[in-house]
């Protein structure tokens, strides 16, 4: 059987460009491939804790962000930059797990996260500092309950472990948050 000469030239031409498409650039536009083989299977239950800690993640960091610029007090602004680095080192982690089990992360903060954000922003002084606060605490209670839940009922080893290592960054949080939190 003979090939045409532009077929190999094809599959040389398409091998490169998808050896191309690996992840590149960075922010929105950046592309994550999922490999043409089926990855190590995840469940639903795995797959969603590690969106929301994701999603998380990237709204932690810009709380963070907006509480090193915005914060009255020198404790909202140690939190933000404490939020900064913990939740864009955990979020490297959790991108690395998700990669490993083919599981693909949105780009961007959940809808009820980005409105938090623009709560946020549009606040100033004592009001800000008593908000970011109350939303982190609600915000971290809520990751710690469905994180304890991923360490009792999730599936992937690899899912379970990242769960159980994120606890006590969690709880460390929290207590920061409490700490923080303004009086009167």
């Amino acid at each position: 059987m003979t090939r045409h000469p532009y077929f190999l030239a094809t599959v040389a031409l398409l091998l490169a460009a998808s050896a191309a498409c690996g992840t590149s650039g960075t922010g929105p536009q950046a592309v994550r491939t999922v490999s043409a083989s089926p990855g190590p299977s995840v469940s639903s239950r795995d797959r969603s804790w590690l969106v929301e800690a994701h999603q998380a993640n990237l709204a932690e960091v810009q709380g963070g962000k907006l509480a090193e610029k915005k914060g009255s007090s020198a404790a909202v602004r140690r939190v933000g930059a404490t939020f900064i680095m913990d939740h864009s080192h955990f979020d490297n982690e959790v991108t690395r797990v998700a990669d490993a089990l083919a599981v693909e992360l949105p780009r961007t903060p959940g809808r009820d996260y980005l409105a938090v954000a623009q709560r946020l922003e549009n606040e100033s002084g004592s009001q800000f500092d008593r908000d970011f606060v109350s939303l982190m605490i609600a915000g971290h209670k809520k990751m710690i309950a469905d994180t304890e839940a991923e360490v009792r009922e999730g599936s992937s080893p690899k899912v379970i472990a990242l769960a159980r290592a994120a606890l006590p960054t969690l709880h460390k949080h929290l207590n920061m948050l409490e700490k923080a939190a303004p009086t009167g």
